[in-house]
């Protein structure tokens, strides 16, 4: 399966120069759509994991947040890593103190913070000095992939942006649906729901024992071509998440060689479980439906099957879900 993760790796880091490069980042692009509303503290988490070993892609990121830092929230990045694990303890402390030296100040308290929380294993994260060649770009925010920080621009960095960016993705959610897609607490989330029904911007509907919310009219709110079908609202954390858990397993099958299949099989059984529930977080389809059923060839065969599936929504930039 070494090829299988060749492929991903390239990928991943075609999806993240992508997803940057329609921030502002000067550099490389592959062409493709990015077919969801860029979360940019999902991606610059990402990036501390799966690209750190590409450093021009490190140096121009870094370049872009210390022209463009204040855009990005320090609280939901500290939010969605606790949720998702992502980012790796030594790209975050890197993180906090390049943020710090270009007279960021607040980032100070990521190095501290960092330092204790837990991270998923396996590589990624350290990248080294960098030499900032000034060519970012402050985001074109008329663009769609750029719309959350168009809101943040209207709104402030807080949590209304993310509430308003996923109603306007969605048909209808609950509280609690939208605090976990957000990476924002559901009390916060709960108390601009509120304000937005109260100003008649959304309606709600009981659906139980729980508060359905929806935009009123949608088409009226900022941006009319994201109810066109044109865009959507992907999961990220949980999304490169479950990428996390692919190739680490990967890395560990490819490590096993000659192996037994049963052996691999084992491998693979002790991480699909998570698999499976980040991408289903995220909204994508299983890729690994009925795994956790098989055993042996059948299992691994099953795997295999899993990261092509992935790998051409990657390809291909389709990230329905089911």
């Amino acid at each position: 399966m070494d090829k299988h993760l060749t492929r991903l790796w390239e990928e991943i880091g075609d999806l993240l120069w992508d997803q940057w490069s329609a921030l502002g980042v000067a550099g490389r692009a592959s062409g493709k759509s990015v077919p969801f509303v860029v979360d940019p503290e999902a991606l610059l988490l990402a990036t501390i994991r799966f690209g750190a070993g590409d450093g021009r892609l490190m140096a121009e990121v870094l370049d872009w947040l210390s022209q463009n830092g204040g855009m990005i929230s320090l609280q939901r990045l500290k939010n969605l890593q606790t949720s998702s694990r992502v980012g790796t303890r030594e790209g975050l402390l890197k993180l906090g103190s390049f943020m710090e030296s270009a007279g960021f100040r607040n980032w100070k308290s990521l190095v501290s913070w960092a330092s204790k929380v837990p991270v998923l294993p396996g590589s990624g994260g350290v990248f080294g000095d960098v030499e900032l060649r000034g060519m970012s770009q402050a985001p074109d925010c008329s663009r769609s992939e750029a719309f959350l920080l168009r809101m943040r621009g209207v709104f402030g960095v807080s949590s209304r942006p993310e509430v308003l960016t996923w109603l306007l993705t969605h048909d209808e959610g609950y509280a609690a649906q939208i605090s976990r897609d957000t990476g924002w607490f559901s009390k916060s989330v709960q108390v601009i729901l509120n304000d937005l029904e109260l100003a008649n911007l959304v309606v709600s509907s009981p659906v139980g024992k729980r508060k359905v919310f929806s935009l009123n009219p949608r088409q009226a709110i900022l941006s009319p071509s994201l109810d066109r079908g044109g865009l959507c609202w992907l999961s990220q954390g949980p999304f490169y998440l479950g990428l996390q858990y692919v190739v680490q397993t990967l890395n560990r099958l490819a490590e096993l060689g000659d192996g037994s299949e049963s052996v691999k099989a084992i491998a693979v059984r002790k991480e699909m479980p998570m698999m499976n529930a980040a991408f289903r977080q995220a909204g994508m389809e299983d890729p690994f439906t009925g795994g956790l059923f098989l055993k042996g060839e059948a299992l691994l065969h099953c795997f295999e099957e899993g990261v092509v599936k992935l790998l051409i929504s990657l390809e291909q930039r389709s990230f329905d879900s089911p």
